[in-house]
């Protein structure tokens, strides 16, 4: 009696059988073969669409970056009343995020950026108060670290005022317009 059978009807009769009653291995392979043959047609595009998606995301971050630094370019007209608007905020502060508005180190007030004004009294006089605007935050910042208990001394008030002054100064020397009081804001 010879036992040995033909690899073509062994394989088949296996096939068989596996199909009849099949391991979680060989469901696997059957969803995962079908899924193949649904999906394939789709994924060219889903190729293409994702990487338009990595390109537009890349254009977007270049444009963001190139606009940050026209946005770094300092108009001196532009920059007191900055520093006035943000120390108002710090001192009208009601929690930390009024209080540290900003970053007296970075932006306009940047090594860099402050390079780009005319040299003379005006530029000196916005690099100091920036230096004094981020002691000042830093020596105080205790005082408000929680929004709770956020109360701005009247110290640090004058100090920020103080500050600002010599701002007000060497911007009305150097021709600027000094901003309206309320009084001049009302209007008859």
């Amino acid at each position: 009696m010879d036992l040995s059978f033909d690899n073509a009807t062994s394989r088949s009769a296996r096939l068989r059988r596996e199909l009849r009653n099949p391991s979680m291995l060989t469901i696997f392979i059957i969803i995962v073969v079908v899924s193949t043959v649904i999906f394939a047609p789709f994924a060219p595009g889903w190729i293409s669409t994702t990487q338009n998606s990595f390109q537009s995301i890349a254009e977007q971050k270049s444009t963001q970056e190139s606009s940050m630094l026209s946005l770094s370019a300092i108009v001196p007209a532009q920059i007191s009343p900055w520093l006035a608007t943000q120390a108002n905020t710090m001192i009208n502060a009601e929690g930390p995020l009024d209080w540290k508005v900003v970053s007296f180190r970075t932006g306009p007030c940047l090594g860099e950026n402050l390079a780009q004004l005319p040299a003379g009294k005006y530029s000196e006089s916005i690099g100091a108060t920036c230096q004094e605007l981020d002691r000042i935050q830093q020596r105080y910042s205790g005082n408000c670290f929680r929004a709770a208990t956020c109360i701005v001394p009247e110290v640090a008030k004058e100090e920020i005022e103080a500050a600002m002054d010599i701002v007000w100064d060497a911007f009305s020397d150097a021709g600027f317009v000094l901003p309206y009081t309320e009084f001049e804001q009302v209007m008859p």
